[in-house]
Formats: C-alpha cells, structure tokens, sequence
C-alpha cells in the first residue's frame, strides 16, 4: 500500500491513523541496505510483505478488525515473539504465556487469522504459524530481538538495519515522512545548524533529532502523531536564559539590534507549560512564572522556543518563522559560546 505523505483528508479519524503509522514503515530498499544474508533478506521481506497487505487490509475495511490501528497487533506479535522459541519455522510458547497473552489482548487474538497467522496447539504449548509466509516467524523473532538488544523503541516501524552488524541511523529517517510543505522547512533548519557548526543526534525515538553546539543542546527538530503535530522545531534555553545573570538567553537578545522584532517573538512563541505532568493544579507543574519585558508566561521547563505546545491555529510554520528561529540558533551559539568563555 502506499502512503502519501501530502495527503490531508481522510474519511475518518482511524483512517488517518491508520495512516499515520504506514507512513512511518522504513522503506524496504533503506532498510535491508546493509544486511547481505539471503535468507534474512528474504525473512525481512517477507515480514514487510505481510505488513503491506494487512495495512491495505485495515484500511479498507477497518471493521473487521478490532485494534484501532496494527499497533496493536504489533503489540500481540511482541509479546508472543519475547516470550518463543523459533522451532520447524513457527514460534513455540506455553500455555502460562498464552492465558497471560489472553488477559492482555483477548479482544485482538481473532485478527490474527484475518492475517494469516494462526495459533495452534501442540500439547502444552502453542505454535504460531505463517503458512504464506514460512520464514515469517523466525524472523520476526530475530527481528524483535534485535530491537531490544539495541534499545530501538520502534514496534511497527520494521526498520531490519537493527538486524545488521552496525546499525545505522540518518536525519533521513526524520525527513521522509514530511510532508512537503513542512520538509523543506525542517531541512533549512537543519542544513543551518550544521552550518553553524552543531552535530547531530539521533535518539533511540524515531520522531525527533537533537543537535549539539559544543556539547551543548542547540536545536531539536521532530514532530508528535499523538498531538497531531507534523513538524516541531525547538531552541532550547534553559530557565535561567530568563533570569538577569550568567548566561542568559535574554541578556543575549538585549545586545541585538533587532531585539525588539526578537522579543516580540520569543513572547509570542515560548514553550508554555500545559499541565505536561498530567496537573491542572499550578502548584504541581513543572513550569515557573516569568516576566518577559511585562508579558508573563509559565514557562515549560523542559522546552525552549517551539510550537509543540501552542494552539492549533498557530502550529503551521511560515517563511518568517524559520527567518526567526535561524536568529534564535544564532543567539543561542552565543549563549553557549558566553558560557565557555565564562561571561
């Protein structure tokens, strides 16, 4: 199946959820780039095959299956794939882990036939079994371990790098799945920081990357289905950047020509806490209280300057948003640059 990464209307929510998770599937050509074994290129193969058909599946006829999206599926087949051995092609696992396996997922156990797999019963144990596609299990198995072994926090992205001798991991696995209206602003961004001289990072999460300016954090670029936010650009600057001393993002700003054009951006823009906790009581957020030249904000102590927490009207980037955030990575190297030099 494929998924258009510009396509906006969906018939439903559960569509374009469905959706969303298909988007993120790695490529297949991308990801069997450095696994040279035939057998496991063909596992994997057969494994992103399978995967393919039940997304066309689901989103063709999403009533016939109860998980919401194959995230839950992807759930059932981890826990079968943690708790089995891989024996004659099938993965082989007991009745204790079945109950347990029922207790948690019973509702999603008769999508598994719809897929084509099967749970069968040999005594004290249970099979599971893909007669379409035989190196399936062995290799989803190998695959889920892999995952783990790595610390790759991905149960549906089926990225097979992590089965290669040395995983590896580009900014081009953030950048494929914007759409183009936001990509070309991400990668504005980013052929700036780098630029300026930042590095990289790329966490075990697949939805945002983080770059350093002299072991400092400088810029994180991502985006969160969750909150049904496609892009997120954010310029970290500590709380005390908000304090007059050492330090200080705002000091910086105050030695700026544009400092006003500046400010007035930093007011409208600043990551303000929402309850991120999960408390509505003010007393019990992360936040603090603070004064930006006469405008007060409870500012998110663990954000910067982003939309990630701003109304939805004001989520979509522009070209004079990224004008002002290249500034604020600029204030931000001298912020850290201040730091170094102990100013």
């Amino acid at each position: 199946m494929e998924f258009d990464k510009n396509q906006t209307e969906f018939s439903t929510p559960r569509h374009k959820a469905i959706w969303d998770e298909g988007l993120h599937i790695i490529p297949l050509e991308t990801s069997l780039t450095d696994i040279e074994d035939p057998e496991m290129r063909e596992g994997c193969g057969q494994i992103y095959e399978w995967a393919q058909e039940y997304y066309e599946a689901i989103y063709t006829n999403p009533e016939e299956y109860s998980g919401h999206t194959p995230f839950e599926m992807f759930f059932l087949l981890d826990f079968i794939a943690k708790n089995a051995e891989i024996r004659n092609g099938g993965l082989v696992f007991n009745q204790e882990k079945y109950k347990e396996l029922l207790r948690l997922r019973k509702e999603h156990i008769p999508d598994l036939s719809l897929v084509g797999l099967d749970i069968e019963d040999d005594g004290y144990m249970k099979i599971l079994t893909n007669k379409k596609y035989p190196l399936f299990c062995k290799y989803y198995k190998l695959f889920h371990d892999a995952k783990i072994n790595k610390k790759i926090m991905a149960r549906n992205y089926l990225d097979f790098r992590v089965l290669a001798h040395r995983y590896k991991r580009t900014i081009d696995d953030l950048l494929r799945v914007l759409p183009d209206r936001l990509g070309k602003y991400a990668i504005e961004i980013h052929e700036y920081a780098l630029k300026k001289g930042a590095k990289p990072e790329l966490p075990k999460y697949y939805t945002v990357a983080r770059y350093k300016y002299k072991n400092e954090f400088l810029l994180s670029l991502g985006y969160d289905t969750g909150q049904n936010i496609p892009l997120i650009i954010g310029i970290p600057f500590g709380l005390s950047g908000f304090r007059r001393g050492y330090g200080g993002f705002m000091e910086v700003i105050e030695t700026q020509p544009d400092k006003e054009e500046l400010i007035a951006y930093v007011i409208k823009e600043i990551c303000k806490c929402n309850a991120c906790w999960g408390s509505k009581k003010v007393s019990n957020r992360c936040g603090i209280w603070t004064d930006i030249h006469g405008a007060r904000r409870m500012i998110c102590g663990d954000c910067g300057i982003t939309k990630s927490k701003a109304p939805k009207s004001n989520l979509e980037y522009s070209d004079y948003d990224i004008k002002m955030l290249k500034r604020m990575i600029d204030l931000r190297i001298i912020q850290i640059d201040g730091l170094e030099k102990g100013e």
